[in-house]
């Protein structure tokens, strides 16, 4: 018998792990799910931007086995996450509610408010079906932990890495995780910020962690050489990809399973053999600055950080291909509904870099939205704008089961819903605002009949701005100045929507 190296050793139990955490689905004694009574399989992909995709209009092919794919699927071209980063984009695709009305919109890891917990996919569908979930991003894994009652299933967020740096999710700490990561890796180590928060343990944990780092990069710098993709520990992209289709693998009874990977968010980690991909010399348009832009990054670093990025979609979309081809080669293709979609997006533009930023320019809410279901076979393409709203909804309709009453979306449409153009769809950045007063300082963006209205308003910096996102993709026109009548009729309806969701908080 040939032997094993250390890393044949990690995957196997990278996958002994997912397994165990997924072994309460394979006792489940229900019948075996068909085409009648499909499993529902959300696949996300954190901070995955529909500006990055060539069947968006994109000019580099970042993700063709996906695309292939998505010659199968309903594929929404218009479809906008509710937030700007993980924690109230998870929570509105989750609940189906908006980030005002969940009031999961921090930086910290609050969760959804008490009243709402109980308004989720998992108990939507339990019924009828068994649950699983995994979140990899800790901050997405606070949610699965919140619904964790009908969440059978739940395999914590390091099930696939090669290690664990979260102090919180140790056994000590378990009987309330959220807690503990928001009070411990936010304020302890990271104080909320990312950097440094307690003077001696942010210490510690940051030298122990380089340490570790830069003995797991040496290891494997042949096959990662911009370093290892890290989320909460670090993980290999073939590792994610064999864990999902092993938990996979025990959906003996019809279930609804929510998957939420870390790729394509930062570091961004291409594999060697994807760091050649698009030197093509093709260069985004140079956008100015915008006033809100904390980081001011120059054009080339920017540029720089995106190729790394396509190169980082590129290398996980190999390893997802896999995952397709397991559904297809197993038959759970055709007796599943799949949902493939993201949190929220990426930037790469007006000088910021990433997702934590004030700026809601377009690329950090437009997502994909991919939705292939059992026996189908040809790609329909739907314009409306939609929202991560919508997802909840459909997804009781597809199931036989009535729109759940808390819910704030619509069907989506060619699923049940029909386009309207005068519907309203948002997205808001209040990270700098307490969960529990009302909404003052927000990024919030608001698209209705082809145009998309922003407002800022920061002590630093208020102001409007106003896009033709048909015929203005890019935004690099700001219509606002000009007044348009339009402009005048959306500014109106988004202060009345904002005065709503802040009312009850007034004092």
């Amino acid at each position: 018998m040939a032997q094993l190296s250390r890393r044949d050793m990690l995957k196997l139990i990278t996958l002994a792990s997912a397994s165990l955490a997924a072994r309460p689905l394979a006792s489940a004694l229900k019948p075996q799910s068909d085409a009648s009574n499909p499993h529902v399989i959300i696949f996300v992909f954190d901070a995955w931007s529909a500006a990055h995709m060539k069947m968006y209009g994109y000019p580099r092919l970042t993700m063709p086995n996906l695309e292939r794919f998505a010659e199968r699927c309903l594929v929404y071209h218009n479809h906008h996450s509710s937030g700007t980063f993980t924690v109230p984009g998870t929570a509105s695709l989750l609940t189906g509610l908006q980030p005002w009305t969940h009031r999961a919109y921090q930086l910290t890891a609050g969760g959804v408010v008490p009243n709402h917990r109980s308004h989720n996919l998992f108990n939507l569908t339990s019924a009828s079906r068994g649950g699983f979930g995994y979140a990899q991003n800790p901050y997405a894994d606070i949610f699965l932990y919140q619904f964790a009652e009908k969440n059978t299933g739940h395999a914590p967020h390091y099930s696939f890495n090669i290690n664990n740096s979260i102090v919180s999710s140790t056994p000590l700490f378990q009987k309330d995780y959220r807690i503990a990561y928001a009070s411990f890796e936010n304020n302890i180590f990271r104080n909320g910020k990312g950097t440094s928060g307690s003077l001696y343990l942010g210490l510690i944990a940051r030298l122990a962690g380089l340490s570790r780092y830069a003995s797991l990069r040496k290891e494997n710098l042949a096959e990662y050489p911009f370093g290892l993709p890290n989320a909460g520990g670090f993980f290999f992209l073939d590792a994610v990809a064999d864990g999902l289709i092993n938990a996979m693998r025990t959906f003996e009874s019809p279930t609804a399973a929510y998957f939420h990977v870390f790729p394509p968010h930062e570091p961004y980690a291409p594999r060697r053999e994807f760091i050649e991909l698009f030197n093509d010399g093709w260069l985004p348009v140079e956008k100015p600055i915008h006033p809100l832009s904390r980081a001011r990054r120059p054009f080339d670093e920017l540029v720089f950080n995106r190729l790394r990025y396509d190169q980082y979609l590129a290398a996980w979309d190999a390893e997802f291909a896999r995952v397709i081809e397991y559904m297809e080669s197993s038959g759970m293709l055709e007796k599943s509904i799949v949902i493939i979609t993201a949190d929220h997006g990426e930037l790469f533009e007006r000088g910021e870099m990433g997702h934590n930023t004030l700026v809601l320019a377009s690329p950090i809410a437009h997502v994909p939205l991919l939705i292939s279901l059992p026996g189908m076979k040809k790609r329909i393409d739907v314009d409306a704008f939609t929202s991560s709203l919508d997802v909840l909804p459909t997804i009781a309709h597809l199931t036989g089961l009535p729109a759940p009453a808390w819910g704030e979306g619509l069907l989506l449409p060619e699923l049940g819903g029909s386009a309207d153009p005068n519907r309203s769809v948002y997205a808001i950045d209040a990270k700098t605002t307490s969960s529990f007063s009302a909404i003052e300082r927000y990024s919030i963006a608001m698209i209705k009949q082809g145009f998309r209205l922003v407002e800022y308003k920061y002590p630093e910096f208020s102001a409007y701005e106003f896009y033709d996102v048909i015929n203005d993709p890019q935004e690099l026109q700001d219509l606002y100045p000009r007044n348009p009548s339009l402009a005048v009729k959306m500014k109106k309806e988004l202060l009345e929507t904002i005065e709503d969701f802040n009312r009850p908080y007034r004092k």
